[in-house]
């Protein structure tokens, strides 16, 4: 199939691209190259629903003022450990990335740090996040969820979408790469059928229901009054029930945002926790132990037909280095959506 035809392109001239692009609209510098940034790292960890396949969706929310590039992110003080963040419609990712940093603040001066986030557009990978606080020596939970619109998961039993896709988050740090949790509550994310539509490709089963709730596998269904399933397949309730849980975290602490009026679709909400390690003792002692659990659990003999127990997080380090190597695999349906994107803001494509 034509559209499933790829090409290989450097993380660095990728990220320039995109960089660019986002400047051509208005963005200052320094945020277009972490928003850049941040996506073509979901890229380069294999998660290519929130990587530069975003570029042209971000770019239309600017153009119809649903993202405001370069707006002031605010902070409100709650308790001494809680920060409310009003990203004031930037880029999900400026908004995101503070909120980490308050929270991460926090937990070092009080041992437990918290933040929510309001008002943003798309947070992208949730996972950075949470990296983002393990790298500064804290245990990290993360949820995100929308506020009042994209709805696009069916609760377990319904057939109509009434939750976000809501992912979940979690990291603690070893004395290597950091142990990374990051998956969304429904069956696949959104982007993830986004993908799928823009490359021609059908869905897996038992990932989508049409309209009139009958199993789908065309990504086009969701877009048509359909709906995404909680993950679990017939335990889907476990998968409703995470999703329910995120965005409860996500929209209820703080100003309450999940059924908000006249927002546009990808407005996105946030609740961060970070933990600091050495609060509970020696942050060295934690790392040596969690190395010393992972290898204990990874001394699991494989299961017939797998190469071994992988830690979460681990295959995402393992593409990262690939693909710094080799290139990052961009689908030929979304490097044409970029190219039409920059050719219209007159952003010069490097060779």
């Amino acid at each position: 199939m034509g559209g499933r035809m790829t090409r290989r392109l450097q993380a660095d001239a990728l990220e320039r691209l995109a960089a660019d692009i986002f400047a051509a609209h208005g963005t200052p510098a320094q945020e277009a190259q972490t928003v850049a940034r941040l996506l073509v790292q979901a890229d380069l960890m294999g998660l290519p629903s929130h990587g530069v396949l975003r570029v042209p969706q971000y770019v239309a929310d600017i153009r119809r003022g649903a993202i405001v590039p370069g707006a002031k992110v605010l902070v409100r003080e709650g308790a001494a450990a809680v920060a409310l963040v009003d990203g004031q419609w930037n880029f999900g990712q400026i908004g995101a990335q503070r909120a980490a940093e308050l929270a991460i603040e926090r937990a070092q001066r009080f041992g437990v740090g918290s933040a929510s986030l309001r008002r943003c557009r798309h947070v992208g990978r949730l996972g950075a996040y949470a990296e983002q606080a393990a790298q500064a020596q804290c245990v990290a939970l993360v949820t995100s969820s929308t506020a009042g619109e994209g709805h696009w998961v069916a609760p377990f039993g319904g057939r109509e979408g009434r939750l976000g896709t809501n992912p979940i988050a979690f990291a603690a740090p070893t004395s290597n790469q950091p142990v990374v949790m990051d998956f969304s509550t429904a069956a696949l994310p959104e982007g993830r059928v986004r993908l799928y539509r823009d490359t021609g490709q059908v869905l897996p089963e038992g990932s989508l229901v049409d309209r009139s709730g009958a199993p789908s596998k065309d990504p086009a269904d969701l877009y048509a009054a359909g709906a995404i399933r909680p993950f679990g397949g017939d335990q889907g309730y476990k998968g409703f029930g995470l999703g329910l849980m995120a965005q409860i975290f996500s929209c209820l602490l703080g100003e309450p945002t999940w059924r908000e009026e006249g927002l546009e679709s990808n407005a996105n909400t946030m609740w961060l926790l970070a933990v600091h390690v050495a609060v509970w003792g020696d942050a060295e002692c934690f790392r040596a132990e969690l190395d010393r659990m992972i290898a204990y659990v990874r001394s699991s003999a494989p299961a017939p037909g797998s190469n071994g127990v992988l830690v979460p997080g681990e295959r995402e380090f393992a593409a990262e280095v690939r693909y710094r190597r080799e290139g990052i695999p961009v689908e030929e349906g979304v490097w044409s959506q970029l190219v039409q994107v920059a050719q219209a803001a007159n952003v010069e494509i490097e060779a």
